[in-house]
């Protein structure tokens, strides 16, 4: 699996939101790409993921 262009441990079970609360990320506060679906902030599925995902991480930022 490769989160945001890095190789990551794979776990089997693991799930979309679960790789997040791993890695300290608030979903509410990102938008995620796995392999060619994109999801937004608020609705990130807890999808099982697999050890061939790809998934980026952006974080959402306010400005103006």
């Amino acid at each position: 699996m490769t989160v945001n262009g890095q190789p990551h441990t794979f776990a089997p079970g693991l799930t979309l939101l679960g790789l997040l609360r791993t890695l300290s990320v608030d979903p509410a506060r990102v938008a995620v790409a796995v392999n060619d679906d994109f999801y937004p902030g608020a609705r990130i599925p807890d999808r099982e993921l697999t050890e061939r995902d790809v998934i980026e991480i952006v974080r959402i930022t306010g400005g103006g």
